[in-house]
């Protein structure tokens, strides 16, 4: 769920307001949800407790005083198929009273942001208080005060996009940690200074659980594009203190306000941390430098089967860690730090054990070291002040912040660098004559070295304006700015903007920017020109940036050409040599729009573009793009709308090399085409994507979570107490569900080349052809398509075909399914439909393909021989294959084979009962394994008033030849064993109330060993 913003208004959920006949639980509040408790135990499992609250309260509490609640609470497990290691809190708390329409009290999770204190933004995640009043009429003066507990982390990376890379990309926490969960609805995503819409028909998704954001078909990404994206992420390292506030006053020309931001780690109150003596000591003397701030990360564990331990090996050139299962030994739970390539003492081993398993190499021949960064904890502190006066036509104004930022509480060390300052004085006035209009703007700012910026000052493109690192660098900036803005008749315009940017002793940057447009007649025409000289201690630069377009508009749309370039030149200072990052492009276009009604709009781009980059020092010719976009809505009426769009570029390089080594050449797009035929009798969706992005090496381990709330379930097959991946199967029963799987993710990524296709076809005979005809009436028939893929790139530009099969495929979900429907009448009770259902699944992980590929088919039959008796035959035949590259226990080819009349007769409107016989074959082809199975079930169900019971026995007796202890003897049997088995389940539901309502559910089973007995009682309060 993401965070409410509100923004001063009251809010009003509709949904909340709908009447409901039954008592309502709070009084004249109109509320919706429920509350669910419940329990669950055994005797082949430990007890557990499910609780959860999802519960909305709108209303007056009295004449003045309104609320609006929104209240989840689940104690979810780890989540699956994530980066999550430790238990997650999903409760989401937001509650606003509203005051005499001029106060609002919020609490619960709040989203603070500040906008308007220029050294002083913010954008934070709390959990806590907000309290927002106003005063006076004329004159007002407004109060936001805020306080509560920060859980989370703000974060911002900046980086430049891959050509032809749609993603995923990944992002990563403030101390570099890999694997991070993004909070939902957090991030703002820019590329090249344009904020991104989410959506998978707009320009990019999230992965909120593994941290990583994919760009849609809809965005291409090119080299040239600068990525900027911030969020918030979970931070589980302290508790974090935040209160925030800001008073202001305003008149009718004077403007005053006062805000302050303090946020604030308990050193004292570790979270997820557990720090020893030794870590605090390590804290201690680092001071502020993160360098210093690692610590040995062995630490002795007995023995747990759960767990990845080492043994320490004593070497003459240096002790060191080996992976042991060895019970007799000392043994130690080490956690490793990714450094990069040679700068690490172990390297990731391939192996098939449950978790991630590092092997010595030797001093600076791998990528990790035995130790674990110690996140220290911190504290920021900044204070606003600001004013403004309102001119005729203008004003004038000042901003004063200072900051208090200490990124070590452990340590008094380097405190003197705590402190900080940063003030700016601004204006600007519009002058008009006749048809004419300037406004000349002026701007001095003054940011100490050693000041904390919260968030962002400037625009996310500044640094890239100024050829710099970041936006700030710890060094004292002045900052002077001067623009002049004209304007004529709202039809053209001028704009002169001057940057002077000074870092004190290091660094001097002169920026200029023209902005121009005008319309002429049926022309209209825009550009700008910037030139940065820069002049630094370490390198010199040079920035010419340069656009121009004109269009001519016509009656049915527009044509239009221009061109763009970026010249950056950059030198070292001390060798003279030209710095490898220099660049230099020009680009030319020409486009065609059209827009003459409501069912056709067309944009079609072709482009020449030359890349210039640094090669013996100088800027030498690299490669040329010619490239061509169309977008268009094809067509658009009641019945049929079909879009398409296609982004396509050829790399032509210049060095023969090059174009050896290099397959840049990609093409990104999609079709959307609905169409609707004879009268909706016949309804086709199709959709077909391609494109070039990446795949991430996943690595999954399985974990231990609370009995019954698991999904998967460990068998030791090889008998050597250790827990290797292979072993791991979907649990049949809940009692022996106590392992989810999560990714373990490396950082390597795999280019790719994907597409992806969905097709959904409906049919209805009797529409089609327009018949009243009862039998035809009861016909439909389903067809529906999915199928998305990725291969390695190398040296192909794209895939088209959605079906393609070869070695370098790594993924693969391919889901077929075709029905047709015969349906019952009040006239004949006969009904049946066939199903035909293929599924072909591919997954890279852990350093090898799994592939499952199953093909089923489904054919029943039902008829009511009386009011009160029916007769069901279900058959289905499955062809289920599984492949594993290092797994020959996972590689197995199944024929199954199961027919199951059931009879069904209804004693009275309260009760019924059903019985039915099953007879199942399945056979490995590819090995001995057989299995014949005969399953007796028989069910009561009765139901009166507020009560409903059912009950349920069956009698299996698997006959079975084979080796039963094994994976393929595990999914054949389903669990059971061989011989006689027996389950039966009973499930009661009584209503207490009008909104009260008690579940209780027992199951039993027995295989011929001891007995299973599971039991669960829930109590759900619904409003």
């Amino acid at each position: 769920m993401d965070f409410i913003r509100t923004q001063n208004r009251i809010v009003v959920d509709e949904a909340v307001l709908v009447k409901t006949d039954r008592q309502k639980f709070l009084g004249d509040l109109n509320s919706k949800g429920s509350i669910i408790r419940g329990v669950t135990f055994g005797n082949n499992q430990g007890s557990s407790v499910q609780s959860s609250m999802d519960l909305q309260i709108t209303g007056k509490l009295s004449q003045d005083v309104s609320i609006l609640a929104s209240i989840s609470d689940h104690n979810l497990p780890i989540q699956a198929d994530g980066y999550t290691q430790t238990l997650e809190e999903f409760d989401k708390i937001y509650m606003q009273l509203n005051i005499k329409d001029r106060s609002i009290l919020r609490a619960g999770h709040l989203d603070l942001e500040d906008n308007r204190t220029y050294f002083g933004r913010y954008q934070r995640r709390s959990m806590g208080l907000q309290y927002q009043t106003n005063f006076g009429k004329a004159n007002k003066t407004f109060l936001d005060v805020a306080g509560g507990v920060a859980r989370s982390e703000f974060h911002r990376i900046r980086f430049q996009g891959i050509e032809g890379n749609q993603g995923p990309y990944r992002l990563t926490g403030k101390n570099g940690e890999n694997f991070i969960t993004v909070i939902s609805g957090s991030e703002q995503v820019y590329i090249d200074g344009i904020l991104m819409k989410r959506g998978e028909n707009l320009d990019y998704v999230v992965n909120y659980n593994t941290g990583e954001i994919t760009f849609t078909s809809f965005r291409p990404i090119f080299r040239q594009n600068f990525i900027t994206i911030s969020y918030n992420y979970t931070n589980r390292n302290y508790s974090r203190y935040l209160f925030t506030g800001e008073i202001r006053h305003e008149r009718e020309r004077f403007r005053t306000g006062f805000s302050w931001f303090l946020e604030q780690d308990s050193k004292n109150a570790p979270l997820a941390l557990n720090l020893s003596e030794a870590d605090q000591q390590v804290l201690v003397n680092a001071g502020n430098n993160p360098d210093l701030m690692f610590a040995p990360s062995g630490t002795v564990a007995e023995y747990d089967v759960n767990k990845i331990l080492y043994r320490l090996v004593n070497d003459p050139n240096g002790d060191y860690y080996e992976f042991s299962a060895d019970q007799s030994l000392t043994l130690y739970q080490v956690a490793f730090t990714y450094f990069g390539n040679q700068l690490g003492d172990y390297t990731l081993a391939q192996t098939t054990n449950n978790g991630r398993v590092f092997q010595y190499v030797g001093p600076n021949q791998g990528e990790y070291r035995a130790v674990r960064k110690l996140p220290s904890p911190q504290k920021a502190q900044v204070f606003s002040y600001n004013a403004e006066y309102l001119l005729n036509d203008g004003k004038i104004g000042t901003d004063v912040s200072f900051s208090n930022y200490d990124i070590n509480l452990f340590s008094s060390k380097d405190a003197k660098q705590n402190l900080g300052y940063a003030a700016r004085i601004f204006g600007h006035k519009t002058f008009t004559h006749q048809n004419w209009k300037g406004t000349p703007t002026f701007e001095y700012q003054h940011i100490n070295s050693q000041f904390h910026i919260l968030d962002r000052i400037n625009d996310v493109e500044f640094s890239r304006d100024f050829n710099l690192a970041n936006e700030f660098n710890n060094r004292t900036q002045n900052r002077f700015i001067f623009s002049f803005l004209n304007q004529w008749k709202n039809l053209s315009y001028l704009n002169y903007r001057m940057n002077f940017l000074d870092e004190q002793d290091f660094y001097k940057g002169f920026k200029n920017d023209l902005d121009f447009g005008w319309i002429s007649g049926k022309f209209n025409t825009k550009g700008n020109f910037s030139y940065l000289d820069t002049k630094a201690t370490f390198q010199d630069t040079k920035f010419i940036r340069s656009a121009v377009i004109s269009e001519r508009q016509g009656e049915k749309g527009s044509w239009g050409v221009g061109g763009s370039l970026e010249h950056n030149v950059k030198k070292f200072n001390d060798t003279g040599l030209f710095d490898v990052t220099s660049f230099s492009w020009k680009e030319v276009f020409a486009q065609k729009r059209i827009g003459d009604s409501a069912r056709t709009k067309l944009l079609a781009k072709v482009y020449f573009r030359d890349n210039d980059s640094i090669r013996n020092n100088q800027l030498e010719d690299q490669n040329h793009i010619l490239g061509l976009t169309v977008e268009s809505q094809i067509i658009k009426t009641e019945r049929t709308t079909l879009n398409a769009l296609v982004h396509y570029r050829k790399f032509y390089y210049q060095n023969e090399d090059l174009l050896a080594q290099l397959n840049n050449d990609f093409v990104v797009g999609n079709i959307l085409y609905n169409q609707q035929l004879f009268n909706n009798g016949m309804r086709l969706q199709a959709f077909y994507e391609l494109g070039n992005g990446q795949e991430a090496q996943r690595e999954f381990q399985y974990i231990k979570v609370t009995d019954g709330q698991g999904v998967y379930k460990w068998t030791d097959y090889n008998g050597d107490g250790v827990q290797q991946l292979d072993e791991f199967e979907i649990a049949e029963y809940a009692d022996l569900a106590q392992y989810i799987r999560i990714y373990t993710n490396s950082v390597n990524y795999i280019p790719s080349n994907k597409n992806k296709l969905q097709l959904a076809l409906f049919v209805n005979p009797a529409v089609i052809l327009n018949s009243d005809n009862a039998f035809l009436k009861r016909w439909n028939f389903n067809i529906s398509l999915n199928s998305q893929n990725s291969f390695y790139k190398e040296d192909r530009v794209l895939v088209l075909n959605p079906f393609e099969k070869n070695e370098n495929q790594i993924l693969k979900n391919q889901n077929f399914l075709a029905s047709a429907q015969f349906n019952p009448t009040d006239k004949s009770g006969w009904n049946g439909n066939y199903r035909f259902i293929a599924n072909d699944n591919l997954v890279n992980a852990n350093f090898s393909n799994e592939e499952r590929n199953q093909k089923s088919h489904f054919l029943n039959a039902g008829y009511w021989i009386t009011k009160s008796l029916r007769f069901d035959w279900e058959n289905s035949l499955h062809r289920i294959e599984n492949a594993s590259q290092i797994f020959d226990t996972r590689d197995f080819l199944l024929n199954n084979f199961e027919t199951k009349p059931k009879a069904t007769y209804k004693f009275s409107e309260s009760m019924q009962a059903e019985l039915s016989t099953a007879l199942r074959q399945k056979k490995r082809m590819d090995g001995e394994e057989f299995l014949k199975t005969f399953d007796l079930t028989g069910a009561l169900q009765w139901e009166r008033k507020k009560t409903s019971i059912r009950a349920n026995f069956s009698f299996i007796n698997n006959n079975f030849m084979g080796n039963n202890f094994s994976i393929v003897g595990n999914q054949m049997l389903d669990g059971l064993k061989p011989g006689k088995n027996q389950l039966w389940s009973l499930f009661l539901q009584q209503a207490i109330n009008s909104f009260i309502t008690l579940n209780v559910n027992y199951e039993g089973r027995n295989s011929g060993e001891r007995t299973i007995h599971i039991g669960s009682m829930q109590l759900k309060a619904s409003f």
